[in-house]
C-alpha cells in the first residue's frame, strides 16, 4: 500500500479517508471540495514537482506524529487500528471518522465534515457522527481505560483529537 496518494482534484473518491493520506491537485475551484472529501493538502495548478515534493514530506512528517497515543505509536491495517495494548476492529464508518480525526489532530471537525467523510451530507438534527464517535470512544477504552477521553467534543463545532 502507498504513503501518499496524489490524485487529481476532479478524481477524488467521497471517502479518502479510508485509505493512505492524499494531496489533491487541480484548480482553485475544486479545493474546497478536495478537503471536504479529506484531502490533507492541495497542490493549486499550476505546481512544480519540487513543491509536490516539499508537500508530501511535510505531510508524511506530520502524519509520524499524529498517529501516537499515551502508550505508544498505532498503525492501521484495513479497519483495524494496532495499538501498544492489541488491536481495535471498527466498522468502515467509524474507521473513516477516526482517520479522519487523526490526519486532523488539533483541528476541531465540524459533523458536516465528518459526515461527508462518510460520503453523506449531514441532515439537520443527525446524530449519526455523534453515535458513531460514541462507539469508537467505546471501542478504544474497552481495550486501554481512558484511550477514549482523547476525542473530545467541541459544543457547537464538531469534535477534535489533542
Amino acid at each position: 500500500m502507498a504513503d501518499l496518494l496524489v490524485v487529481p482534484a476532479d478524481r477524488l473518491a467521497p471517502a479518502v479517508a479510508s485509505g493512505p493520506p492524499v494531496i489533491a491537485c487541480g484548480p482553485a475551484a475544486l479545493m474546497r471540495t478536495a478537503f471536504l472529501s479529506g484531502c490533507v493538502d492541495y497542490l493549486r495548478d499550476p505546481w512544480t514537482p519540487e513543491e509536490l515534493v516539499l508537500r508530501a514530506e511535510s505531510v508524511l512528517r506530520r502524519q509520524a506524529s499524529r498517529f501516537t497515543f499515551a502508550g505508544g505509536a498505532a498503525r492501521w491495517e484495513g479497519d483495524s487500528l494496532v495499538t501498544p495494548w492489541g488491536s481495535i476492529p471498527f466498522s468502515h464508518p467509524q474507521a473513516a471518522i477516526l482517520r479522519a480525526l487523526l490526519r486532523c489532530r488539533g483541528e476541531v471537525l465540524a459533523r458536516d465534515t465528518l459526515a461527508a467523510v462518510l460520503g453523506s451530507a449531514a441532515r439537520r438534527g443527525s446524530r449519526r457522527v455523534d453515535v458513531h464517535v460514541s462507539a469508537i470512544r467505546r471501542r478504544l477504552r474497552a481495550l486501554q481505560p481512558g484511550a477514549g477521553a482523547f476525542i473530545h467534543a467541541v459544543r457547537g463545532k464538531g469534535y477534535v483529537i489533542r
